[in-house]
């Protein structure tokens, strides 16, 4: 398959089709580039949720046709399909899809974070991507699976208008759904016959690095983005909602009292394990001392805050992935550049096949086992009456509103613009309706 690059790139944009296994990085940038490799992340390393594995089970011959259609613009010689192996129906269902096109289909192990873009470009090729590096510094590109279902939709000139989102945890009916961007969280575990628990606490996304929310109200306020992968219900004083509850002085006080400077937050990071210079025990020697702006604590910006350290590795129940995230707001508040050692140490790695974290043992380690053989069922769409849909979703500039109160909007239909010369992404309508407000959302009411 050739594609004309300046055609696919123009519709990824017009699209709005954003990363949406992770940050929501704008597609139509990522994509533009030349590389060797690229490579269509179907991991889905966080326990719990099966939102990719629907996609790739219902549209894997449209994740093959836009993997092409990169692979082409890109200049890429090799095009891979990385899943895991205990995925067995899908690779049955890539390997027909796959056949005559020139792809291959990659299988890893069941640990924890198969799906890190860095962990995944190191398991296909074998390079390490160095510190604060992005996957083109070793000649490739990462695109979620459902990032590009969305890049085959733009293709036919359809725009993102829907999520797929797991919801599970302590929920009535656990399920996959499809819903409009804009709907409430709240709306979509209602639908799912709401939490089976007084009292409960939200995760938004992954057990491991999903945003925890835990008052009600905060809840009621939150709606489906172009980057919600999950919603995850557990009790109040869970044991992820208690390591997510500390505040920065308890972190502080525990990391100078009780800190053994083990080195485990090292010895089992998926950045150190694939010759990254990073160090986290370091850290927490820096910051429990009070040098916050010591070399140790420099070394925080390389975290990619999988949670690893935090939450599987330390013996003493420390918090050395939200201190990193702290310590990395505090530098780019202050504008402190990164002086640290951009060194890949290759001997590292060499342990590395001892030290993956099984997402069996993370699972019981977490408390999150017994939500472990819940296989949710798509249980098909959605639609709110409302929906409130934010002007920012992804990493750049909000876009910019094309309607106003009282316009009436058809789905798809171009409601929010990237600023002229801005990095950002188009937001479109996701149901038909009136406009009733506008501001930092759209907001819609159906018809």
């Amino acid at each position: 398959m050739i594609m004309n690059k300046d055609s696919l790139l123009r519709s990824i944009l017009d699209a709005g089709i954003v990363g949406e296994g992770g940050a929501g990085f704008p597609a139509h940038v990522k994509y533009d580039t030349q590389v060797d490799t690229v490579i269509a992340n179907g991991c889905e390393c966080e326990p719990l949720l099966h939102t990719d594995q629907h996609i790739m089970r219902t549209r894997a011959a449209d994740i093959v046709v836009a993997m092409q259609a990169i692979v082409s613009v890109t200049g890429a010689t090799r095009g891979v399909i990385g899943i895991k192996r205990k995925y067995t129906e899908i690779a049955k269902i890539f390997a027909d899809c796959i056949e005559g096109t020139g792809l291959e289909l990659v299988q890893l192990d069941n640990f924890y974070p198969a799906g890190d873009e860095q962990t995944l470009v190191y398991e296909v090729t074998g390079k390490t991507i160095p510190p604060l590096g992005l996957p083109k510094d070793v000649g490739a590109v990462v695109a979620n699976v459902g990032t590009l279902a969305g890049v085959a939709d733009a293709m036919k000139g359809t725009p993102v208008t829907h999520k797929i989102v797991t919801v599970t945890g302590n929920v009535g009916s656990p399920a996959v759904i499809r819903v409009p961007l804009g709907t409430k969280l709240s709306e979509c575990l209602a639908h799912c016959g709401g939490a089976t628990i007084a009292d409960p606490v939200y995760i938004l996304g992954g057990p491991m690095m999903g945003r925890m929310v835990d008052s009600a109200e905060e809840f009621a306020a939150k709606v489906v983005t172009k980057t919600t992968g999950g919603l995850i219900i557990l009790p109040r004083g869970h044991y992820l909602h208690t390591m997510a509850s500390r505040d920065l002085q308890s972190m502080q006080r525990q990391a100078a009292t009780a800190c053994i400077q083990c080195r485990l937050c090292t010895e089992l990071c998926p950045r150190y394990l694939i010759g990254q210079d990073f160090q986290t025990h370091k850290v927490m020697r820096a910051f429990g001392g009070g040098g916050d702006v010591a070399l140790g604590a420099m070394q925080a910006a390389l975290c990619c805050e999988c949670g690893v350290c935090e939450l599987f590795s330390c013996p003493m129940g420390l918090s050395p992935r939200r201190i990193n995230a702290a310590l990395k707001a505090r530098f780019r508040e202050n504008k402190v550049p990164y002086e640290g050692s951009r060194e890949v140490i290759p001997a590292q790695s060499k342990v590395r096949p001892y030290r993956k974290v099984p997402v069996p043992r993370l699972a019981l380690k977490i408390g999150i086992d017994k939500f472990m053989n819940i296989h949710p069922d798509f249980t098909g769409d959605y639609t709110p009456a409302e929906v409130r849909i934010p002007l920012n979703q992804h990493i750049g500039a909000p876009a910019v509103a094309q309607v106003k109160a009282g316009d009436f909007v058809q789905v798809g239909q171009l409601v929010g613009a990237v600023p002229q010369g801005a990095l950002g992404a188009t937001v479109h309508a996701s149901i038909a309706g009136t406009v009733v407000e506008v501001g930092n959302e759209i907001v819609i009411k159906g018809v």
